[in-house]
């Protein structure tokens, strides 16, 4: 016959707030039910593996902090923590369902990760023996999820290459079931308990109702992501859909079909990188017309008063700056103004060739900003850098050299703020470069007031 149960003492009539229960017992979510799972397998952990007995005390350790614990990549560490103790252990740890739900799904991928072929590698790691393979397999899935292109060429390469290395790899045991002698999740006992801690507790917060609905929703749809049931209801449609009109009697070489929702990503993140190689293609192309452009301007039928501009530049000693300066009614260089005036309003050649090159510097200015941060987004960056660097440097040579129609302003002025600050940046890059190289920095160079 069971035990009265003992009548709980009076509580006062206004308690102080708290976010443990009447009986002090924190309040038990998937994850904190992992790290009390894992700080119960300590002991027996110690003996197979040390180091991961020390990483998953320090896991426990940084918990208490509410910042830390919040993060969520502190929640897939303790999801990686889980599945390698068990894989040392050799038997699961004792976990409610919803536990179980949260940690495998936690440790079959990365925080932010979309790109679902690391995905499906990641879901691979429960099966792999090999701890510094999956070790590297987890920091690659963190790299790419941080990453806001997930699919282009290089990610691909290392995804491929690790593959190939998990094909060879070792497989781990059959996981057994928890020990008899293990004790019970907190989680699945001591049920009128659990009611009076949530009578204490009050209202459940705003991060304890996300758990408890990604309990209903693993329990309802067999996962915690209502995103991957929406992609298995597609999926299903579409195989339904085929098998309805396939032959029968596919052939054992046959491809498995691709589930359309990973097809549809894959062919999102193509479009964008088919659109990200056309903009630099586009911007480099712009980059070589303005230059050509340019030099037929200096060369055409104005080459005359452009070299004299060029010989004033040389002798002053503020270089091409000082002369676009005083190229002014009262300046220094009024009569190179005045020339260059003349020029542009009776060589009807030499006014087209102006027009020609302001409108590709404009055009190249327009895609050099546009590509600026597919640059950044590229894991081949520097490279790239180093190339629009090179270009911009040149074509800011030749536009600072080159008057504008205003008056004490140069062509490269007339673009707009953004890329003349690009521009400029570069050009004052490989002066600084020739300075300290040695006697090519007296060459003049643009440096627009």
């Amino acid at each position: 016959m069971a035990e009265p149960e003992t009548p709980a003492p009076p509580q006062p009539a206004n308690p102080a707030p708290s976010s443990a229960s009447a009986d002090g017992v924190r309040p038990q979510t998937p994850i904190r039910e992992a790290l009390d799972a894992l700080e119960r397998a300590s002991k027996s952990l110690q003996e197979k593996d040390p180091a991961l007995a020390d990483r998953a005390r320090a896991l426990i350790a940084q918990s208490a902090d509410s910042v830390r614990f919040n993060q969520r990549e502190f929640r897939h560490e303790i999801a990686y923590a889980v599945q390698d103790t068990e894989k040392a252990l050799g038997h699961q740890l004792n976990l409610s369902s919803s536990a179980r739900s949260e940690v495998d799904r936690l440790a079959g991928s990365a925080p932010n990760l979309e790109n679902d072929q690391m995905a499906a590698l990641l879901r691979k790691t429960a099966e792999i023996n090999d701890p510094k393979l999956v070790h590297d397999i987890r920091r690659t899935g963190g790299e790419i999820g941080r990453q806001v292109e997930q699919n282009t060429e290089s990610i691909r390469s290392q995804i491929d290459a690790l593959e190939n290395t998990a094909r060879s790899a070792p497989r781990a045991d059959k996981l057994q079931p928890p020990p008899a002698d293990q004790p019970p999740s907190a989680a699945t006992t001591d049920a009128p308990s659990t009611a009076r801690q949530r009578q204490a507790d009050g209202p459940p917060q705003p991060e304890q109702q996300d758990q408890r609905q990604q309990q209903r929703t693993a329990s309802r749809y067999g996962t915690a992501d209502p995103s991957v049931y929406e992609r298995n209801i597609i999926d299903g449609v579409i195989s339904g859909i085929r098998g309805a009109f396939a032959p029968s009697g596919a052939a054992p070489w046959d491809a498995a079909p691709q589930p359309f929702g990973e097809r549809l990503t894959a062919f999102q993140a193509k479009m964008r990188d088919a659109g990200n190689e056309l903009g630099l293609r586009d911007a480099e192309k712009a980059g070589r017309a303005a230059l050509e452009a340019m030099e037929g301007f200096r060369t055409g039928e104005g080459a005359t008063v452009m070299n004299r501009i060029q010989s004033a530049a040389r002798a002053d000693p503020e270089g091409i700056s000082g002369v676009l300066s005083q190229m002014r009614e009262g300046g220094r260089y009024q009569d190179l103004r005045q020339q260059f005036n003349n020029a542009l309003k009776d060589e009807t050649g030499f006014a087209r060739a102006y027009d020609q090159a302001a409108e590709a510097l404009a055009k190249y200015a327009e895609a050099r900003t546009g590509v600026e941060q597919i640059i950044a987004r590229r894991p081949d960056a520097a490279n790239l850098t180093a190339k629009f660097q090179q270009l911009d440097a040149d074509i800011g040579e030749a536009a600072g050299n080159a008057p504008s129609r205003r008056e004490r302003k140069s062509m490269l002025e007339d673009v707009s703020k953004q890329a003349g600050e690009i521009i400029q940046r570069a050009v004052e890059a490989v002066k600084a470069f020739f300075t300290r190289s040695g006697p090519e920095a007296s060459r003049p160079g643009p440096s627009p007031s």
